[in-house]
Protein backbone atom coordinates (compact mmCIF):
# COMPACT_ATOMS: atom_id res chain seq x y z
CA UNK A 1 0.00 0.00 0.00
CA UNK A 2 1.41 3.28 -1.12
CA UNK A 3 0.15 7.00 -0.44
CA UNK A 4 0.85 9.25 -3.26
CA UNK A 5 1.65 13.46 -3.50
CA UNK A 6 1.28 14.81 -7.58
CA UNK A 7 1.80 17.87 -9.28
CA UNK A 8 1.05 18.91 -13.03
CA UNK A 9 3.65 20.93 -15.25
CA UNK A 10 3.84 22.30 -19.04
CA UNK A 11 6.96 21.55 -21.21
CA UNK A 12 9.34 24.21 -22.04
CA UNK A 13 6.95 25.40 -25.00
CA UNK A 14 9.64 26.44 -27.02
CA UNK A 15 11.08 23.71 -27.61
CA UNK A 16 8.46 21.19 -26.37
CA UNK A 17 5.34 22.39 -27.42
CA UNK A 18 2.00 21.05 -26.21
CA UNK A 19 3.26 18.93 -23.78
CA UNK A 20 1.70 18.67 -19.97
CA UNK A 21 2.99 16.66 -17.43
CA UNK A 22 1.54 15.44 -14.14
CA UNK A 23 3.77 13.37 -11.99
CA UNK A 24 3.48 12.08 -8.38
CA UNK A 25 5.96 10.51 -5.64
CA UNK A 26 4.96 7.23 -4.11
CA UNK A 27 6.06 6.40 -0.68
CA UNK A 28 4.99 3.82 2.28
CA UNK A 29 2.94 6.03 4.90
CA UNK A 30 4.88 5.72 7.89
CA UNK A 31 8.46 7.19 5.65
CA UNK A 32 6.16 11.04 5.33
CA UNK A 33 7.44 12.89 7.58
CA UNK A 34 11.21 11.87 7.24
CA UNK A 35 10.24 12.87 3.32
CA UNK A 36 8.61 16.40 4.76
CA UNK A 37 11.55 17.34 6.60
CA UNK A 38 14.11 16.19 4.06
CA UNK A 39 12.30 18.69 1.93
CA UNK A 40 11.95 21.56 4.65
CA UNK A 41 15.50 21.38 4.80
CA UNK A 42 15.64 22.85 1.62
CA UNK A 43 13.50 26.10 1.74
CA UNK A 44 15.04 29.19 1.52
CA UNK A 45 13.84 32.14 3.95
CA UNK A 46 12.36 34.04 1.35
CA UNK A 47 10.66 31.01 -0.37
CA UNK A 48 7.10 29.24 0.88
CA UNK A 49 7.72 26.28 -0.97
CA UNK A 50 10.55 24.60 -2.91
CA UNK A 51 9.79 25.34 -6.56
CA UNK A 52 12.18 24.15 -9.18
CA UNK A 53 11.00 26.73 -11.78
CA UNK A 54 12.70 29.63 -10.07
CA UNK A 55 15.53 27.22 -8.63
CA UNK A 56 19.18 28.20 -9.96
CA UNK A 57 20.93 25.50 -11.64
CA UNK A 58 22.64 24.96 -8.26
CA UNK A 59 19.89 24.89 -6.11
CA UNK A 60 18.37 22.31 -8.52
CA UNK A 61 21.55 19.66 -8.41
CA UNK A 62 20.84 20.35 -4.19
CA UNK A 63 17.29 19.42 -4.68
CA UNK A 64 17.65 16.36 -6.89
CA UNK A 65 20.78 15.39 -4.19
CA UNK A 66 18.25 15.05 -1.31
CA UNK A 67 15.14 13.49 -4.11
CA UNK A 68 17.70 10.78 -5.21
CA UNK A 69 18.45 9.98 -1.49
CA UNK A 70 14.70 9.26 -0.58
CA UNK A 71 12.86 5.76 -0.26
CA UNK A 72 10.24 6.96 -2.34
CA UNK A 73 8.94 5.93 -6.60
CA UNK A 74 7.89 8.22 -8.87
CA UNK A 75 5.76 8.22 -11.75
CA UNK A 76 5.24 10.94 -14.39
CA UNK A 77 3.04 10.66 -17.38
CA UNK A 78 4.04 12.93 -20.31
CA UNK A 79 1.00 13.98 -22.70
CA UNK A 80 1.77 15.19 -26.03
CA UNK A 81 -0.77 16.98 -27.25
CA UNK A 82 -2.31 19.27 -30.36
CA UNK A 83 -1.09 22.96 -29.77
CA UNK A 84 -3.79 25.50 -28.86
CA UNK A 85 -5.35 22.52 -26.71
CA UNK A 86 -7.21 24.19 -23.86
CA UNK A 87 -5.56 23.55 -20.33
CA UNK A 88 -7.96 21.82 -19.08
CA UNK A 89 -8.24 19.02 -21.56
CA UNK A 90 -4.63 18.39 -21.17
CA UNK A 91 -5.18 17.58 -17.71
CA UNK A 92 -7.89 16.02 -17.87
CA UNK A 93 -6.45 13.91 -21.04
CA UNK A 94 -3.09 13.31 -18.98
CA UNK A 95 -5.06 12.13 -15.85
CA UNK A 96 -7.17 9.50 -17.71
CA UNK A 97 -3.74 7.30 -17.87
CA UNK A 98 -2.19 9.24 -14.62
CA UNK A 99 -4.89 7.88 -11.92
CA UNK A 100 -4.76 4.05 -13.14
CA UNK A 101 -1.46 3.88 -12.89
CA UNK A 102 -0.91 4.89 -9.48
CA UNK A 103 -3.83 2.96 -8.64
CA UNK A 104 -1.93 -0.36 -10.29
CA UNK A 105 1.15 0.53 -8.24
CA UNK A 106 -0.82 0.26 -5.12
CA UNK A 107 -1.45 3.51 -4.71
CA UNK A 108 -4.59 4.32 -2.31
CA UNK A 109 -4.57 8.04 -1.43
CA UNK A 110 -3.38 10.58 -4.26
CA UNK A 111 -2.69 14.33 -2.81
CA UNK A 112 -2.60 17.04 -5.43
CA UNK A 113 -1.54 20.92 -4.94
CA UNK A 114 -4.62 22.61 -5.04
CA UNK A 115 -4.99 24.86 -8.29
CA UNK A 116 -8.21 26.14 -6.61
CA UNK A 117 -12.04 25.04 -5.28
CA UNK A 118 -13.48 24.70 -8.90
CA UNK A 119 -10.10 23.06 -10.46
CA UNK A 120 -10.08 20.63 -7.78
CA UNK A 121 -13.48 19.95 -8.45
CA UNK A 122 -12.78 19.55 -11.98
CA UNK A 123 -10.06 16.46 -10.78
CA UNK A 124 -12.23 14.95 -8.72
CA UNK A 125 -15.07 14.62 -11.48
CA UNK A 126 -12.07 12.89 -13.43
CA UNK A 127 -12.06 10.34 -10.48
CA UNK A 128 -15.36 9.83 -10.59
CA UNK A 129 -15.76 9.36 -14.44
CA UNK A 130 -12.81 6.39 -14.15
CA UNK A 131 -14.48 4.76 -11.15
CA UNK A 132 -17.51 4.97 -13.77
CA UNK A 133 -15.29 2.83 -16.57
CA UNK A 134 -13.63 0.57 -14.22
CA UNK A 135 -9.93 2.07 -14.90
CA UNK A 136 -9.84 2.56 -10.97
CA UNK A 137 -11.62 1.24 -8.12
CA UNK A 138 -12.82 2.98 -4.87
CA UNK A 139 -9.59 2.24 -2.88
CA UNK A 140 -8.07 5.24 -4.73
CA UNK A 141 -8.73 8.70 -2.96
CA UNK A 142 -7.94 12.12 -3.95
CA UNK A 143 -7.58 15.38 -1.93
CA UNK A 144 -5.91 18.75 -2.32
CA UNK A 145 -4.00 21.01 -0.52
CA UNK A 146 -1.98 24.05 -1.29
CA UNK A 147 1.53 23.41 -2.00
CA UNK A 148 3.10 25.20 0.45
CA UNK A 149 1.14 23.10 2.98
CA UNK A 150 2.99 19.48 2.47
CA UNK A 151 6.41 19.78 1.41
CA UNK A 152 6.34 15.80 0.17
CA UNK A 153 4.01 18.11 -3.39
CA UNK A 154 7.51 19.64 -3.77
CA UNK A 155 9.32 16.52 -4.55
CA UNK A 156 6.80 15.79 -7.09
CA UNK A 157 7.73 19.34 -8.41
CA UNK A 158 11.26 18.50 -8.88
CA UNK A 159 10.79 15.45 -10.45
CA UNK A 160 8.28 17.00 -13.30
CA UNK A 161 11.11 19.17 -13.44
CA UNK A 162 13.78 17.10 -14.09
CA UNK A 163 11.87 14.89 -16.93
CA UNK A 164 10.55 18.51 -18.43
CA UNK A 165 14.46 19.44 -18.39
CA UNK A 166 15.65 16.06 -19.71
CA UNK A 167 13.06 16.90 -22.88
CA UNK A 168 14.81 19.96 -23.71
CA UNK A 169 18.12 18.40 -23.52
CA UNK A 170 19.59 18.88 -19.96
CA UNK A 171 19.55 14.73 -18.28
CA UNK A 172 21.63 15.21 -15.75
CA UNK A 173 18.82 15.64 -13.10
CA UNK A 174 16.97 12.83 -14.46
CA UNK A 175 19.96 10.25 -14.68
CA UNK A 176 19.98 10.47 -10.74
CA UNK A 177 16.93 9.69 -10.14
CA UNK A 178 16.17 7.56 -13.28
CA UNK A 179 16.33 4.42 -11.53
CA UNK A 180 13.19 4.70 -9.63
CA UNK A 181 11.61 7.14 -11.77
CA UNK A 182 8.86 5.45 -14.29
CA UNK A 183 8.02 7.46 -17.53
CA UNK A 184 4.92 7.20 -19.81
CA UNK A 185 4.60 9.18 -22.67
CA UNK A 186 0.92 9.78 -24.80
CA UNK A 187 1.36 10.41 -27.93
CA UNK A 188 -2.33 12.24 -29.03
CA UNK A 189 -0.77 14.35 -31.72
CA UNK A 190 -2.86 14.52 -34.83
CA UNK A 191 -1.37 12.29 -37.68
CA UNK A 192 -0.50 13.52 -40.63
Amino acid sequence: MFVAWGDESGSVSAVDPGVYLMGAVLAAPETTEHLREAMRELLRPSEKKVHWYGASESHRDRIIDVVADLTLEAVVVARLGELGERDERRRRKCFETFAPTLASMGCTHLTLESRGPRDDARDRKMLEALRAQRRVDSTLRLDHVPGPADPVLWIADAVCGAVVADRVGQSRWLTQIERRTSVYVIDDRPRR
